[in-house]
């Protein structure tokens, strides 16, 4: 198995749902207010580069990290990997934020089973804000583990924090309608890596029959360096539903001392909704690679999207 496997996390299924009603003659709820609160997990110190080989921090597993809020609705996320000084840490100084994925143990992954896929970022860092009127929910048994694989570019070891900046709204007084995620990945539920062979350009496909119907509301997507674009269509209605391109080293920061770059940016997708899917259409997702004389090793396709139910 390979070294960049998501884990698939045993955990429990105690998902909360619905509000309490306020009694008969009680004021209305004043109108939630947005919030914004700052996160970092860590600290994580990653080993130097040597020996013509990134230094590595593979999969570090953190149990029952700190949330956001409680009885809320996130509405958006934005991640990022910095120094204890709140410095951007980036592959132009060394680290590199390969990937971080956050479980809930309290509720069940749609499509892979499991603990739920809550969010996930690479090192393009992708802020993501839903439509107005759309987040997931928050409810008071939920656990988060994060999982975090870090490298390092840099020939001396750096002592970096995952960090995410949430946007929130209190469920109280709030008009917000709960969406959940949809893992949807190209290399698979268990393994998300796959090799790249050397030669001409080449596509990784994999299809997922839906067990829910609802609509999509915003999608991201996430791709390794070599990576042209990341797409999901609804094969049964024919619709695309988001088509992401990679951009690499778009910025100073995302070139290492070597003038190597690296995912910049993976533009997502939003609307009030992108599409609609129904129980038993067939969704596929496709990532895609460009040409290269020596291949590209442990690349992954992977698209988080978001969906009402009902």
């Amino acid at each position: 198995m390979s070294r960049r496997t998501l884990l698939v996390l045993l955990g429990t299924f105690a998902l909360l749902t619905g509000a309490v009603p306020a009694p008969a003659g009680a004021q209305a709820a004043p109108a939630a207010q947005p919030q914004t609160v700052t996160l970092r997990y860590g600290p994580y110190t990653i080993p130097k580069a040597a020996n013509g080989e990134h230094g590595e921090l593979p999969n570090q597993i953190a149990v029952d990290v700190a949330k956001p809020c409680e009885s809320c609705f996130v509405t958006g996320f934005k991640p990022n990997l910095v120094y204890a000084d709140g410095s951007n840490a980036n592959i132009n100084t060394g680290p590199m934020l390969h990937h971080a994925v956050v479980f809930n143990s309290a509720a069940w992954d749609t499509v892979c089973g499991g603990p739920r896929r809550v969010l996930a970022s690479g090192n393009e860092r992708m802020e993501s804000v839903f439509p107005a009127g759309y987040g997931f929910r928050m409810a008071p048994l939920d656990r988060w583990t994060l999982l975090a694989d870090l490298m390092n570019h840099a020939h001396e070891e750096k002592t970096v924090y995952v960090q995410f900046t949430f946007t929130y709204q209190p469920v109280l007084g709030s008009h917000i309608r709960p969406v959940v995620p949809l893992w949807l990945d190209a290399g698979g539920c268990a393994d998300s890596t796959w090799d790249v062979p050397a030669g001409p350009p080449s596509e990784r496909s994999r299809t997922w029959r839906s067990t829910v119907s609802g609509d999509v509301v915003h999608v991201r997507g996430h791709l390794h360096h070599g990576g042209v674009a990341v797409r999901t269509e609804d094969v049964t209605t024919g619709r695309l539903l988001c088509r992401s391109e990679a951009e690499e080293g778009g910025t100073p920061e995302f070139i290492d001392h070597h003038g190597m770059t690296e995912v910049s940016s993976m533009p997502s997708c939003g609307g009030s909704p992108i599409g609609r899917i129904g129980v038993g259409d067939t969704l596929r997702i496709t990532a895609s690679y460009r040409a290269s004389d020596e291949g590209f090793t442990d690349v992954m396709g992977i698209m988080h999207a978001w969906v009402t139910e009902g």
